[in-house]
């Protein structure tokens, strides 16, 4: 047939669509599916739409599932890409413009030591160029047991705003200067490459190094100025 119109179509079995379809109601499928084709498009004119939902009613305690496969049919190597998403939108002047991507990576393929990438980036610009660039990284070592390298920011002039407390387990070494304006307290050995200045009591429980000045301002009601070495 050329075109065919029908109201309610019911398969048993397989249904093979060489063409397109189109499908006013709704469409509901009871078995598996596979799409052979390389793009997928969901489109509507509503406010917050289209929506995707993925639903899993099993009483129990396990999720739904989404998955990205790469199969290269071969041997897999270091840096293959897993999996992207993107978020893309437009600009000023109505040019579509990727502005964060999500990007999962094969960091080691050597097999049984296994370690993978996870790319958080977004864009950045210099004024007249647009870039997408890393500013969370996560990625397992291979050869270690329990060890993920996290790198946050891009950049020298970058800033990591951290609002609440931050727990630092081991050693913390600072490239810069440290100005501390709340409590500091270590338990490790602390080690500033710059100068460390800190307007509120310090409290170090290891060994503090630092190779620029150290300056420790008025932290009190009574205008005290102190730095406090913990056994």
């Amino acid at each position: 047939f050329a075109s065919l119109s029908v109201v309610d179509l019911k398969v048993q079995d397989d249904l093979t669509v060489t063409d397109d379809v189109a499908i006013g109601g709704t469409l509901t499928v009871t078995g598996d599916s596979n799409f052979n084709g390389d793009t997928a498009t969901f489109t509507s004119t509503n406010t917050q739409d289209p929506s995707v939902r993925i639903i899993n009613t099993t009483n129990d305690a396990t999720a739904s599932r989404f998955t990205f496969i790469k199969d290269r049919g071969g041997a897999g190597a270091d840096g293959d890409q897993i999996g992207v998403i993107e978020f893309t939108a437009d600009d000023s002047a109505q040019t579509l413009t990727p502005f964060a991507r999500i990007l999962a990576e094969v960091s080691e393929s050597a097999n049984t030591d296994e370690a993978g990438k996870l790319i958080f980036s977004v864009a950045e610009s210099d004024g007249t160029t647009t870039a997408m660039t890393a500013g969370l990284v996560l990625e397992g070592e291979h050869a270690t047991n329990g060890e993920v390298d996290v790198t946050i920011a891009a950049g020298v002039n970058s800033t990591t705003t951290v609002a609440g407390d931050l727990a630092v387990t081991t050693d913390a070494t600072v490239g810069g200067t440290a100005l501390v304006t709340g409590v500091l307290t270590t338990t490790a050995a602390t080690v500033f490459n710059g100068g460390f200045a800190s307007n509120a009591n310090s409290t170090v429980g290891g060994t503090l190094i630092t190779t620029g000045n150290m300056s420790i301002s008025e932290t009190g009601a009574d205008n005290e100025k102190s730095i406090t070495i913990a056994n």
